[in-house]
């Protein structure tokens, strides 16, 4: 009889432990995707929200994937032509994606914000500046492209929207880039870096998604 009760308490302690092992394994199994089966499989990063959250590939100096939760999806508008700035928070701090879709997708990530005089240029050399012309940091050349003006519409809302002047170089690596925004007599430099955003993971579009 006591043998029967001792093989009964060691079943029973042997079941508690496998339960306990398969719950686990559950649990994190579930932390390991967030939000994953939410997601539409064929998702983009047009389609992400504030609220979504992305995984960024390796990039910047120190070639890390980064989680990022988005906070907020701007809006820029020139002549019927939109492209947009993805913002948002990762464990390295505030993260803009740019994201436009021309004849193709293409999205590029904020890596530095500079100043006029930090790659070398005042107000009177940008507005002289001619097609082609090169300008250096880091020993990364970026040749002059393009300028026009356009609307920023923060969060997406036209009636907030704010004029804007831009310059945009392109980097001579054909990974890196170079942006100068002129906004009244505010001048802001941003350096971006490429992205595929076929690798871009989407977790979550936001929005309640």
């Amino acid at each position: 009889m006591l043998s029967e009760l001792l093989l009964l308490l060691v079943f029973g302690v042997l079941g508690y432990g496998a339960y306990r092992l398969w719950s686990n394994r559950q649990q994190n199994g579930n932390r390991a995707s967030p939000l994953s089966t939410s997601t539409p499989s064929n998702a983009t990063i047009e389609q992400v929200r504030p609220g979504g959250m992305i995984q960024l590939p390796p990039h910047g100096e120190d070639m890390e994937e980064r989680d990022v939760q988005i906070t907020a999806r701007h809006a820029y508008r020139q002549d019927g032509f939109n492209w947009y700035e993805l913002e948002g928070q990762s464990g390295a701090g505030t993260v803009w994606l740019d994201v436009e879709h021309d004849d193709e997708l293409e999205t590029s990530v904020t890596l530095q914000r500079l100043a006029l005089d930090d790659i070398g240029l005042t107000t009177d050399a940008l507005a002289g500046l001619k097609q082609g012309a090169t300008v250096n940091w880091q020993d990364k050349a970026f040749r002059f492209a393009e300028k026009g003006r356009a609307q920023f519409l923060k969060n997406g809302d036209a009636q907030s929207a704010e004029a804007l002047e831009f310059w945009d170089f392109e980097g001579d690596d054909e990974r890196h880039d170079l942006g100068i925004e002129r906004w009244d007599q505010d001048y802001r430099v941003y350096v971006t870096q490429r992205i595929d955003p076929a690798r871009i993971r989407i977790y979550s579009l936001g929005d309640n998604t």
